[in-house]
């Protein structure tokens, strides 16, 4: 059940990014609705949406975008009516940042209603690494008992809002030890890459193991849970610390000639190079990492660890020394079961550029530096 699950949200993930429809349902509620993602639509979208539905199609936009353009004050996420007269950039304008164009007027904004549907199509769209704003459609004419059928009859990739809720958790899950090899490195030649794959076909994660003969301590292995950053990693990017806390851990591992490092798929705390850089551009203009993200529409840090907790699960690792300057991710990951023994701390020189990108993280995100 889990592998069907893991593979339809997939394959719903892809069809968003792609611009496509979805047909998606709460079957406590009995609602189903269309939705597609705001940052693809076409001059004839909310058209199509209503022709199919017959219902005027809605802006859903998460709790942060709401506040960032002023009209939810309530918590949780919103949904707004699109008028008649609004050209695709007024869409656009009220869903991300869009320079050179003015938010139309708003009449009001509703709060989240239908059992929670909005909040599952605005994860859904988080998911699948876009921003967390969407056209949403209910379905008028279509009994839930009758959805499956009709969506099939149109050609429109259907889930629910169960499946959404426990996609990510059961992806983990659903991860397998693929391929191991021996890859020496700069500072070690004692070091092995294992690749995690899940069953769905979503994104692998992967693994450094240090130490003679790659034996691993496993009642107290020095650990660093590291998520990916093309910037920093890569082009050793002067506007973050990734990329120094990578070496560094590497370094500290190859020192003690034992240690693991996870290297999660979960760019710019999770939502994505795109997005990551959007909010690169936003602080061109002087917000701050925290400001950036929200007024995207995500959270601080998307980031959930549910792989790392089934990677140090299948290598059998009982005890972690963690190396992180974040206390949160040590209480993630202790919620998630992982036992915690002892945070090991990494010492970050600032430059001119992450200056402030540091500043913030401590000040805003609490990280002990």
């Amino acid at each position: 059940m889990h592998d069907t699950l893991t593979v339809k949200i997939e394959r719903a993930i892809s069809e968003l990014r792609r611009g496509g429809k979805l047909v998606i349902s709460d079957i406590n509620s009995g609602t189903s609705v269309l939705l597609v993602a705001s940052e693809l639509i076409e001059k004839h979208t909310v058209d199509e949406l209503s022709k199919l539905a017959l219902s005027r199609p809605s802006i859903i936009l998460s709790e942060n975008r709401s506040k960032a353009i002023g009209v939810n004050g309530s918590n949780g996420p919103c949904s707004i009516l699109i008028k008649n007269n609004w050209k695709v950039d007024d869409i656009l304008s009220l869903c991300m940042p869009l320079a050179n164009h003015k938010i139309p007027k708003i009449d009001g904004a509703l709060p989240e209603n239908f059992e929670g549907i909005v909040s599952s199509c605005i994860l859904l769209l988080r998911q699948s690494r876009l921003l967390p704003a969407g056209l949403m459609t209910i379905i008028s004419n279509v009994s839930v008992e009758e959805i499956n059928k009709w969506a099939f009859n149109k050609n429109l990739i259907h889930v629910n809002t169960y499946d959404i809720k426990s996609y990510e958790k059961e992806s983990a899950n659903s991860l397998f030890m693929s391929v191991r090899a021996k890859v020496p490195i700069v500072h070690s030649e004692n070091c092995e890459i294992i690749i995690f794959r899940p069953k769905d076909g979503g994104n692998e994660h992967f693994c450094l193991v240090f130490g003679k003969n790659r034996i691993l301590k496993t009642d107290h292995a020095l650990v660093r849970i590291h998520s990916q950053c093309i910037t920093g990693d890569v082009l050793d990017s002067l506007k973050c610390d990734c990329g120094q806390q990578l070496k560094q851990s590497i370094k500290l591992m190859a020192k003690a000639d034992e240690g693991i490092l996870i290297y999660l798929a979960q760019e710019g705390r999770d939502i994505g190079l795109l997005n990551k850089l959007r909010a690169y551009s936003l602080q061109e203009n002087g917000m701050d990492t925290v400001e950036a993200n929200e007024d995207l529409g995500f959270n601080d840090d998307e980031r959930l660890y549910y792989p790392a907790k089934e990677i140090l699960d299948q290598l059998k690792i009982k005890n972690v020394e963690l190396i992180t300057n974040n206390p949160k991710k040590v209480e993630h990951l202790k919620n998630l079961g992982i036992n915690i023994i002892k945070r090991v701390p990494i010492k970050i020189t600032p430059n001119k550029h992450n200056k402030k990108y540091l500043e913030t993280k401590s000040n805003k995100s609490g990280h002990l530096l």
